[in-house]
């Protein structure tokens, strides 16, 4: 499977998207991507340590925090760097996450053989956002 046949897969299986790098930042893509998902019926769980709350969402300072809420991973969206989001990738897929995509710009070959071996969905260096207007769901 090609990264863009899990992404058409991921985003037609799963409602719930973990944002790990979550931006209160309108203009940046960690938001507006997340905001985006919202308005088309996905539930956001918006992952930064330095926020409490955003737009009345609760937001986590870390993956354990949202699996301690009894929240379950189901796609795991990473929007750090790519030095950043290989151990962020491999720590959601301890965690239990069913997909984990890092967005555009965003890659991680360590975190894609975690997926390979593990049976998990992986897309890395797409948009969730242009994913999801290109299948048109």
């Amino acid at each position: 499977m090609t990264y863009k046949d899990n992404a058409k897969k991921i985003l037609e299986t799963f409602k719930t998207v973990v944002v790990v790098g979550f931006s209160k930042n309108p203009e940046k893509a960690a938001n507006y991507v997340p905001t985006y998902l919202i308005e088309k019926g996905y539930r956001i769980v918006p992952v930064n340590p330095s926020m409490k709350e955003y737009s009345g969402l609760k937001v986590f300072p870390d993956l354990e925090a949202v699996v301690a809420e009894g929240i379950e991973l189901e796609v795991v969206e990473i929007f750090r760097p790519s030095e950043e989001a290989g151990a962020i990738a491999l720590r959601a897929i301890e965690l239990g996450a069913k997909a984990v995509w890092l967005q555009k710009g965003i890659q991680s070959e360590k975190a894609q053989f975690a997926a390979d071996e593990n049976g998990v969905l992986y897309v890395q260096n797409l948009c969730m956002f242009e994913e999801h207007r290109r299948i048109s769901l």
